[in-house]
């Protein structure tokens, strides 16, 4: 005999839009470190077109990401819709007779 399991509840998406904002942060550390030795004027970093390709993967995702998690970090959260049986809503299961 097996008893019943509860049903699952549904994903949090903020969980999603922290995972976002993680990975932008992440990207902004990694354009950090090629711009790094612009800001420190050593002479053995990246070129001006391995700058420039940088800023615009590295820059252009970690803005992306930071828009897309701060417009799901923003969004209302889903209701949890459970279905309730006529006495806990509080309306009386007469007043609507079934078609039979």
């Amino acid at each position: 005999m097996s008893t019943p399991k509860s049903p699952k509840r549904p994903f949090n998406p903020r969980v999603r839009a922290n995972v976002y904002a993680l990975a932008a942060l992440y990207l902004v550390y990694l354009f950090y470190q090629i711009a790094k030795p612009y800001l420190t004027h050593d002479p053995y970093g990246p070129t001006a077109f391995q700058f420039a390709a940088g800023a615009a993967v590295l820059g252009g995702g970690a803005a992306v990401l930071g828009l897309l998690a701060w417009k799901m970090y923003k969004a209302p959260l889903p209701e949890e819709e459970e279905s309730l049986l006529p006495e806990e809503t509080g309306e009386d299961p007469e007043e609507h007779p079934e078609d039979d």
